[in-house]
C-alpha cells in the first residue's frame, strides 16, 4: 500500500473548499506584496520581470486548470480596478500583460491536469500487475507449503491443502445463490484453520462495511468468549490489513490479558483489499507460535478470502483454470469500464489436421507474463483463449505478428495460421466494455457455452 509507485505528487494536495482558500488567499498575497513593494505600480506591469504570474503558476501547477485561471482572472480584475481608481501607471491597458498572465494560468494548469491523468492511468496499470503479483505469490507459497505439509503427513492422511481448499470451493458452489456465504462456510473455514495452526480456542468473527467487527462470532472452537468492544488487537489487525499478534515475552509471562482477550487476530482480506472477516486465537499451543506457522495462516487467509469473493456464476464452473480466467475476464471489464484500461481477447479455433496438437503448443508458448490462456472445446473443434490484459489494439497486432513469425519459423515461410487450419476471432475488450456484447462473442461467435466460461 506504501510502494513508490503511487507517491506521484511533488506536495501534499487540498482538495475541495481548503484548494479555493489557498486559491483567494496566494491571490490576494501576491496582490497585497505587490502593493506594498510598489503602490505606483502594485502589479508590477512596468517592472524588468511581472513577479505576481507566478501566483497563477504556482496555483496551477499544484491544482490544475481551473484554479491557475481564476487566479490569473482575479489579477487582471484587480488591474481593471487599478484603472477605475484612477492609478495613472494603468491607465493605458497593457494587452499582453493580461494575455500573458492569463495563458500562464491556463498553460500551466492545463499541463499539470496531463500529467496527473497519465499518473493515475499507470497507477491502475501497477495496480493490476500488483494484484496479479499477489495472487500469483499466494498460489506458490500455498503449493510449496502444501507439498511440505505432505512430507510429514502421517500415512494414511492423504489429504493435502490443496485438497482442503478444492473441498472447500466445492462447498462454495454448492450454496444457494441467496445463502450468506460467510455464515454458512465459517465451520469448515475455522477447522481449515485451526488444523494448521493447532487453534484451541478460536472464534470466527464477521466483519461489516466500514470495519466494523461482530461481537458474537458466526462459528467458535473450545469456549471462545464474545469479543470485547473496542479490543487493541482487532482494531491494529484491521487498520494494518494483515496478522498481528501479541509479543512472545509477554505470553509467557501472561500479561497480554491487560490489552486483549485474543493472542493473535488473522484477517480474512481478498485481493481488492476488502476484509471479510477476523480469526481471533484465544489460545494456541506456544510451539506452534511462531513465524512460519502465522506466515501460513496469513496466505492461507487470504487465499479463502478470495474464494468468499468470487462471482457465484463463476463459482458454478466446473474446471478452476475457467473460474480464473472467468473471473480476470470480468476484472478486464470492470478496469475498461471504470478506467479505460485497455485489453484485447483472442480466440483461436484450430481445425483438426495432423498439425493441430503443435500448432496448440505454439499458441500455448506464446504466452507472455500478464496474458492469461484457457482450452476449451467447442462444437467445432479445439479452441484456445488468450486474454491480453493492458494491450490496445496495436500491441494485440503486434502479438499476432510475434505469432505469425513462430509459425512460419516452425512450418515454413509459405505457411500462415489461416493456411493450417486455425481460425482467429478478437474482441477488443477496451472498445466495447459492455458485458452483452462480450457473451455474444463467447457464446455465439465463438460457439462456447456457460459451463465452459462465465462472463
Amino acid at each position: 500500500m506504501d510502494s513508490a509507485h503511487k507517491d506521484f505528487t511533488l506536495a501534499p494536495r487540498a482538495t475541495g473548499p481548503v484548494s479555493w482558500l489557498e486559491t483567494l488567499g496566494l491571490s490576494g498575497l501576491a496582490l497585497g506584496l505587490g502593493y506594498w513593494l510598489s503602490p505606483q505600480d502594485p502589479l508590477l506591469v512596468n517592472e524588468t520581470f511581472p513577479w505576481l504570474v507566478l501566483a497563477p503558476l504556482l496555483l496551477g501547477m499544484r491544482y490544475g486548470f481551473l484554479r491557475g485561471l481564476i487566479s490569473a482572472v482575479l489579477l487582471v480584475l484587480a488591474l481593471f480596478i487599478y484603472r477605475s481608481s484612477g492609478l495613472e501607471a494603468y491607465q493605458e491597458v497593457p494587452a499582453s500583460f493580461i494575455v500573458g498572465m492569463l495563458i500562464a494560468g491556463m498553460l500551466v494548469g492545463e499541463y499539470r491536469d496531463i500529467w496527473v491523468r497519465r499518473l493515475e492511468r499507470l497507477d491502475m496499470a501497477n495496480d493490476y500487475r500488483q494484484l496479479r503479483l499477489d495472487e500469483f505469490t499466494r498460489a506458490h507459497y500455498i503449493l510449496r507449503i502444501s507439498h511440505d505439509r505432505l512430507e510429514k503427513r502421517v500415512a494414511g492422511n492423504d489429504q493435502s491443502l490443496r485438497s482442503k481448499l478444492l473441498d472447500l470451493r466445492s462447498k462454495l458452489r454448492g450454496l444457494h445463490q441467496g445463502d450468506h456465504v460467510l455464515a454458512a462456510l465459517s465451520e469448515p473455514i475455522l477447522n481449515l484453520l485451526s488444523q494448521y495452526g493447532s487453534f484451541r480456542v478460536a472464534g470466527l468473527y464477521p466483519v461489516s462495511p466500514g470495519a466494523k467487527v461482530g461481537v458474537a462470532p458466526l462459528s467458535a472452537l473450545g469456549a471462545c468468549k464474545p469479543m470485547q468492544v473496542d479490543d487493541l488487537l482487532v482494531r491494529l489487525c484491521l487498520e494494518r490489513g494483515e496478522l498481528v499478534s501479541v509479543r512472545e515475552t509477554l505470553l509467557e509471562r501472561d500479561e497480554h490479558r491487560e490489552h486483549t482477550q485474543f493472542q493473535a487476530c488473522i484477517p480474512l482480506i481478498d485481493t481488492e483489499g476488502r476484509a471479510l472477516a477476523v480469526v481471533g486465537v484465544e489460545q494456541m499451543p506456544f510451539f506452534s507460535f511462531n513465524e512460519r506457522t502465522l506466515s501460513l495462516l496469513t496466505i492461507l487467509a487470504g487465499h479463502i478470502a478470495d474464494l468468499l469473493s468470487s462471482e457465484h456464476h463463476v463459482l458454478r464452473l466446473d474446471d478452476s483454470d475457467a473460474q480464473h480466467f472467468s473471473q480476470h475476464v470480468k476484472r478486464c471489464l470492470i478496469d475498461a469500464r471504470s478506467h479505460t484500461l485497455d485489453a484485447v481477447l483472442f480466440a483461436f479455433e484450430i481445425s483438426p489436421s495432423a498439425h493441430a496438437n503443435e500448432l496448440q503448443r505454439l499458441i500455448e508458448d506464446s504466452q507472455r507474463g500478464l496474458d492469461l490462456q484457457l482450452k476449451v472445446t467447442s462444437a467445432r473443434g479445439a479452441s484456445v483463449l488468450v486474454l491480453l490484459p493492458l494491450t490496445s489494439p496495436d500491441g494485440a497486432q503486434g502479438y499476432l505478428q510475434r505469432l505469425h513469425g513462430l509459425v512460419s519459423e516452425r512450418f515454413g515461410l509459405e505457411q500462415s495460421l489461416e493456411l493450417l487450419g486455425v481460425r482467429t476471432r478478437s474482441y477488443d475488450i477496451g472498445a466495447s466494455s459492455d458485458s452483452a456484447a462480450l457473451r455474444h462473442f463467447l457464446f455465439n461467435e465463438c460457439a462456447l457455452n456457460d459451463q465452459q466460461v462465465a462472463i
